[in-house]
């Protein structure tokens, strides 16, 4: 760890939804990327112009390889995210993540996404049923967003206990607790090695049974199986900023409900601005790159902040402002390049189905709280963000 100088630090600053945080606005005015320190003490480059972002994600010199991966500098200190790291060779580490993307990129293919729709649509009214039956307010974070989220993730996977699964992901992904988190990625991976094998002797129309008759090695499914699961941990923070902001703005949901072809424009609009505080993918430099005035040498850090690049006045007009009616929008928070999200369209997909059968059923829900004081989850923890959101109707 290194302590020589004071820098700006990650997690500084209360997440907010709908607003660039402080911390990198602050950041932002030393340069677009700039030295931080981050959530595990060390010192990284943080990336937080849309520019210089999207260059990097089309730079072959950064990567998801390091030489001494044991010694190199961490965004959180949590074993989980040993898995991105995928060799200390560099070409190595390109193939793989080009054969991750090989094996997953068909099971996300439009075709099976819309088969997926009617159970998304099905799930959520089923939820929506008990919410509304219980009176006249209700938490929409952990009674909505998460379930819904986890129950189609489960879905998608083939998973049989998605209670069971969450808690799973939610141990393994503590940072607080080193031992906890890796004593909760051994079970975790164990779990999922032993589901892989039933997927084996009993498949289904899930994910898990198409990667085994793929051919694809256990060990490999499990760590396919894992980073995805994992990606989706975001699904249920960006469900739940947009179900905040759109109370926020009500003008802006009456546009969408009078006119329902503006929902998958106002998901783009929410996905843009739903990250509530800094979104950084690990990345390491494996030779010097110059980039806005600076020398990321190699071996070092870059933390890709694809949410604060949604917030960048040079691309953005307004990019406070919630628009639904935005065009063009080309926000860059599902990555870039060979970066990009394979589940986005399944993200999208959710939240549209999730925003349209609230508006029907709780046309006129409203926030418990200001926006600005809706609870969140500390950091120092994988998925961390959005920790409730109280409404009335």
């Amino acid at each position: 760890m290194t302590t020589t100088r004071e820098l700006p630090f990650l997690g500084s600053q209360r997440p907010l939804v709908g607003r660039l945080n402080e911390m990198i606005r602050d950041a932002r005015a030393i340069g677009p990327v700039v030295k931080v320190r981050t959530l595990a003490g060390d010192e990284a480059w943080l990336v937080t112009r849309y520019a210089e972002l999207k260059q990097l994600l089309v730079d072959d010199r950064l990567g998801a390889s390091h030489k001494d991966p044991a010694h190199r500098a961490r965004y959180l200190d949590n074993p989980l995210f040993d898995m991105g790291i995928l060799s200390d060779d560099p070409a190595v580490a390109a193939e793989i993540h080009g054969r991750m993307r090989s094996a997953l990129t068909p099971h996300f293919s439009a075709k099976r996404m819309m088969a997926l729709r009617p159970r998304i649509a099905e799930t959520t009214n089923r939820l929506l049923d008990g919410i509304i039956a219980k009176g006249s307010s209700a938490e929409l974070h952990g009674e909505l967003s998460l379930p819904v989220s986890f129950l189609v993730l489960c879905d998608l996977l083939g998973l049989p206990d998605p209670d069971k699964f969450m808690m799973m992901l939610s141990t393994a992904g503590d940072v607080v607790d080193s031992e906890k988190a890796e004593g909760g990625r051994l079970v975790l991976f164990d779990h999922l090695l032993e589901l892989v094998g039933y997927k084996h002797a009993n498949p289904g129309d899930d994910l898990i049974s198409a990667l085994c008759a793929a051919g694809i090695d256990d060990d490999f499914i499990t760590k396919l199986i894992a980073i995805t699961s994992f990606s989706y941990l975001v699904t249920p923070k960006n469900l739940s900023a947009g179900i905040a902001l759109f109370a926020e703005h009500p003008d802006q949901r009456a546009l969408v409900v009078k006119d329902p072809s503006l929902l998958p424009g106002a998901v783009e609009e929410v996905v843009r601005m739903s990250k509530t505080s800094e979104s950084c993918q690990p990345r390491y430099a494996h030779a010097d790159i110059d980039i806005a005035g600076v020398t990321i040498k190699a071996g070092e850090l870059v933390l890709c902040d694809h949410y604060a690049a949604g917030f960048d006045d040079r691309v953005f007009d307004a990019p406070e402002r919630f628009d639904v009616t935005r065009s063009p929008n080309p926000h860059i928070a599902f990555s870039y390049g060979s970066w990009y999200c394979i589940g986005a369209p399944l993200a999208r997909m959710e939240m549209q189905e999730v925003y349209a059968a609230l508006f029907t059923r709780l046309p006129d829900y409203r926030l418990a709280v200001p926006i600005d004081r809706i609870p969140m989850i500390n950091d120092l923890q994988l998925g961390g963000g959005i920790a409730a959101v109280p409404v009335e109707w």
